[in-house]
């Protein structure tokens, strides 16, 4: 049986956001899904310096291969360690997460797959 992929994913959380164990479950289930292996980074971000040298844009912020899947549309806040993050959900409804199947193909992407 051949090697699943394998892709670099940097989970950047606050502990001020409420959603930040769940999303990092979601990218597990969504990268299982894919069949895609992940080194993931844990970053905690704690304090504002911190989220400003890292371009955090707010709880939970996925990067997968260094890249954000979910740029931000509309002009930068300034990066704040507290900020929760908003993502784009179907029906055009806001949520603190990524629907599941947008972080998996986010994820086949990643790793130069296109979704089945």
């Amino acid at each position: 049986m051949p090697e699943p992929d394998r892709i670099a994913a940097t989970y950047l959380f606050s502990r001020a956001c409420p959603s930040h164990e769940e999303g990092l479950a979601l990218l597990r289930a969504a990268a299982g899904e894919a069949g895609v292996a992940l080194d993931v980074e844990r970053v905690e971000v704690t304090t504002d310096d911190a989220a400003r040298e890292l371009g955090f844009t707010g709880s939970p912020t996925y990067l997968l291969e260094g890249r954000d899947p979910f740029p931000a549309e509309g002009p930068p806040h300034a990066p704040a360690y507290d900020a929760c993050r908003a993502y784009a959900r179907p029906g055009g409804r806001i949520g603190p997460l990524p629907h599941h199947d947008d972080l998996v193909a986010a994820v086949l992407a990643a790793a130069g797959r296109t979704p089945a």
